[in-house]
């Protein structure tokens, strides 16, 4: 049972810490783009990062069956916002773009860590399940 604890701590803090480098790296192209922040299209598109996060983050902690395929999903549209901002960033060779580069790599390196960890979710159920048959 400590692994399976151990796995959703890791799964919230994951979720968490991609949903802050997604959203930044969506402000900040927005921002590129010279879209105010304040707009109704940026806000929606936050509010649909946050609120995927407290989804991933809601079911972890539930350990409900379809935890796992919820969080590798949310990691797969995270990962592609970061690969977005990494191909979308003009000028590439300035401070700014190195900056926005770094994170999006270092964002989609979290993504896989939540994907294998979003696996992990789901193995562990699978056995917490045959061993309820078991009895």
């Amino acid at each position: 049972m400590k692994k399976v604890s151990n796995n959703v701590i890791k799964v919230i803090a994951i979720s968490t810490v991609t949903m802050l480098i997604a959203l930044t790296l969506e402000l900040l192209m927005y921002h590129q783009h010279g879209t105010s922040l304040v707009s109704s299209t940026v806000l929606w598109r936050a509010g649909l990062i946050v609120a995927l996060s407290v989804v991933v983050d809601f079911l972890a902690a539930l350990d409900w069956r379809f935890d796992g395929y919820v969080t590798v999903l949310v990691m797969l549209y995270y990962a592609a916002a970061d690969w977005g901002a990494f191909e979308v960033v003009r000028p590439k060779a300035s401070v700014y773009g190195m900056f926005v580069q770094v994170l999006a790599i270092l964002g989609i390196i979290l993504c896989i860590a939540g994907i294998w960890y979003g696996i992990k979710q789901r193995h562990y159920y699978s056995i917490q399940e045959i061993n309820k048959m078991g009895r």
